[in-house]
């Protein structure tokens, strides 16, 4: 399976902190390989209380375990939608995780906050292929031609 979006994380995570309209103080790890193939959906706590630091080491430990290179969270809770400038702990806390992980050659590419009537991302929600997350994501959609000359009608 190629995980081409962020939604595409967040689907994979949802069942496992939302189940039958319950609400679980899970925190969630989705490993992807290089080629941005699903590797792991783990639960890194069952006691997520809305805060990161005390996870980063386990959460980058099961990357180590599966040779992950790319990776999102989820966990139970979501923050306030006007905040546009990364100022509260748990964006903080995910900003300072992404930073520890590059240094250990991993990527984050999704941190998703999940409550029973939606999810928050501070991340790509859409196709990664349409944002600029850089070059080191490698191409997972690829445009299919319906026509003789190379283009799409």
């Amino acid at each position: 399976m190629i995980i081409q979006a962020g939604f595409d994380l967040q689907i994979l995570a949802r069942p496992l902190i939302d189940q039958e309209e319950k609400l679980y103080p899970r925190l969630v790890v989705v490993g992807l390989d290089a080629e941005m193939q699903l590797e792991s959906i783990r639960v890194v706590t069952e006691s997520f209380e809305g805060s990161l630091n005390p996870f980063q080491d386990a959460i980058l430990e099961h990357l180590d375990l599966d040779g992950s290179k790319y990776f999102a969270i989820a966990h139970a809770g979501i923050w306030a939608e006007n905040d546009y400038y990364d100022e509260q702990p748990i964006l903080q806390e995910a900003k300072k995780l992404k930073g520890i992980a590059e240094e250990r050659g991993f990527h984050m590419i999704g941190h998703f906050g999940i409550d029973e009537t939606g999810y928050m991302s501070n991340g790509p929600n859409y196709y990664f292929d349409q944002y600029l997350l850089g070059d080191d994501l490698p191409e997972t959609m690829h445009h299919w031609v319906h026509s003789r000359f190379g283009k799409c009608e």
